[in-house]
């Protein structure tokens, strides 16, 4: 029997908050971290959780300046989703990606909205 599990990407730092056991008595869960080294194309993604406010932090050194790294990772989250994915934050992720803001401080409030505190929007 092959056992079917949903894959989470997790994103950001804080890994210790995020306790998937509801998400694994719906639907058998596999939490993935998305490292600041390099982007696992082992997976497709059926959802994305945000683990801080700043998660961004920790995939680019210079987001304050230059949007172009954080939003080639938002890229290859939605290259790398499950098919039909019904994930809430897909869905915030690609409306980004469609019409990105001009400055750099709206893209940073919009990266900071992708958290949600008690990850609820997978």
């Amino acid at each position: 029997m092959v056992k079917t599990q949903r894959f989470v990407a997790l994103l950001g730092d804080g890994r210790e908050l995020f306790h998937d056991t509801e998400l694994d008595s719906i639907l058998p869960t596999e939490p993935v971290v998305i490292d600041a080294y390099g982007f696992s194309d082992a997976y497709h993604y059926d959802g994305y959780v945000f683990l801080n406010t700043d998660w961004f932090n920790k995939y680019s050194k210079n987001w304050q300046t230059d949007s172009s790294e954080i939003d080639a990772l938002l890229v290859k989250l939605v290259r790398y989703a499950q098919p039909g994915s019904k994930s809430e934050n897909l869905v915030r992720i690609q409306a980004y990606l469609a019409e990105p803001p001009e400055t750099i401080s709206e893209r940073v409030e919009i990266w900071r909205s992708f958290y949600d505190p008690v990850f609820t929007e997978i």
